[in-house]
């Protein structure tokens, strides 16, 4: 029997697999944004993104949050384990083998003084062969799974590359608005100083001194929270890092660097379904769950399994090499599911529906990809155009400002009018910083986007 070994094996490795064959789904994703027309992109520009700022700060803490954040590790763990699963998947195809052996010792029957011993030696194997390729349809499943946990592994990346970008670029935010903070207190507090000389001179009513008063304080008052935003947002660029805060040390950057608007690398929306890792693994959670379809098909046919065993038993160890000591066995199982109360049809249908399910989950992935490219775009043109305007706003606010002290000084204008031009200075630098973080944030989520990082 042992000559058709060969050939059974040949069967096996040319036989069917049943089931659906994974087919790449179809996109009808357009063909330009329609948002705005960026300039085109590079692979390698997308890779390193957070480069094009030009903050050598910000290059270091995106090292060390790759190196360090447990989020990261998790998921490279992940990756370890997948690949393990689909090696045990894989020897399903291999047949199994044991060994055995045995020793015992006992008295001999009437001999309570004598004994005898035994000794025992075998080895057996089984394969099942896979006729109908349920066990390939399993391994294609794993390694589709592989696929998949190696794209949330760069989702996770792409993520965390993003979320320490907007944090650091939060923690700037906060020192600016402090800064700023700072320098018109010590404006005020010279305007109020100016106020009190008016009037002791006997040039200005106690109305303008109270009204600088209340300026002066109110900035005060802010003063506090700004600084626990600086904290605050420190704190939470620490845990991106997979650190203490106290270990973390930070510098504000020139402002040539953080007030600069760097060019957006856009590609064409066709590029998402090799960029974005999700879409990547919503591609390949679809092509694990049709694989489990024919798993579950294959359920359906006979399953044919080979056994064999060799053994030896004697008194001595000598004794079970001998050939009248030794047996040997070989033969074949076939078993074919009869009645299972539905069950095994049943399975088929909720994995033909599970494979359903993942492609209208791969059909949002993308529109999900595409309307947040889009909206990245919208914000990121939006921020930009308005950004030359607050800049004449804001200078335009300042010289306001200027004209109404030397008015005031020259008793040509009333004190509140002092008041409402510094007010309307400190607006108009706090939204230049505002804006500046909302051009910063909208390209880091147009990264994102876009599935950059990786």
């Amino acid at each position: 029997m042992f000559k058709y070994i060969p050939l059974l094996t040949a069967c096996c490795l040319a036989s069917c697999m049943v089931g659906p064959d994974f087919q790449r789904p179809a996109n009808d994703l357009p063909a330009s944004w329609a948002a705005a027309k960026p300039p085109h992109s590079t692979d390698q520009d997308l890779r390193s993104w957070w480069r094009i700022f030009g903050d050598p700060q910000l290059n270091r803490l995106v090292s060390t949050s790759l190196n360090n954040n447990p989020d990261m590790k998790v998921a490279l763990l992940r990756i370890r384990e997948a690949r393990e699963r689909l090696r045990i998947s894989q020897a399903s195809l291999l047949p199994s083998a044991d060994a055995s052996a045995g020793w015992s010792l006992s008295p001999d029957r009437g001999f309570r003084s004598s004994t005898s011993q035994d000794f025992t030696l075998g080895a057996s194997t089984s394969w099942e062969l896979d006729l109908f390729g349920g066990n390939r349809r399993s391994i294609e499943a794993y390694r589709a799974s592989l696929m998949s946990t190696e794209a949330s592994a760069c989702a996770v990346r792409t993520s965390l590359l993003a979320d320490v970008a907007t944090a650091y670029f939060n923690w700037i935010t906060a020192c600016e608005q402090l800064r700023i903070a700072r320098e018109q207190l010590e404006i005020q507090r010279g305007t109020l100083t100016i106020a009190e000389k008016r009037h002791t001179a006997g040039f200005a009513p106690r109305l303008d001194v109270e009204q600088a008063t209340s300026s002066v304080a109110a900035t005060e008052s802010h003063i506090p929270a700004l600084i626990a935003q600086v904290a605050s947002a420190k704190n939470q660029l620490s845990v991106l890092l997979g650190t203490y805060n106290s270990r973390m040390e930070l510098t504000m950057p020139k402002a040539t660097v953080f007030e600069k608007t760097p060019v957006v690398p856009v590609g064409l929306p066709s590029e998402l379904l090799r960029r974005r890792p999700d879409v990547i693994a919503a591609e390949a959670d679809l092509h694990t769950a049709v694989a489990n379809v024919g798993v579950a098909v294959a359920d359906l046919y006979p399953r044919f399994s080979l056994t064999g065993s060799v053994s030896g038993r004697g008194n001595d160890f000598a004794q079970l090499f001998r050939e009248n000591n030794n047996a040997w066995s070989l033969g074949g199982n076939l078993v074919q599911p009869l009645f299972q109360g539905g069950a095994l049809r049943a399975n088929v249908r909720a994995q033909q529906a599970a494979a359903e399910q993942a492609a209208e989950t791969y059909r949002k992935t993308l529109i999900t990809a595409v309307s947040e490219v889009e909206e990245a775009l919208i914000d990121y043109g939006n921020y930009t155009s308005q950004m030359p305007y607050l800049q004449k706003e804001n200078e335009a606010n300042k010289e306001a400002f200027r004209i109404s002290m030397e008015s005031y000084q020259g008793g040509e204008t009333e004190f509140l009018n002092v008041i409402t031009a510094q007010n309307s200075w400190l607006s108009s630098e706090e939204s230049l910083v505002t804006m500046r973080q909302n051009i910063r944030k909208s390209i880091v989520q147009l990264a994102r986007a876009l599935g950059g990082g990786w």
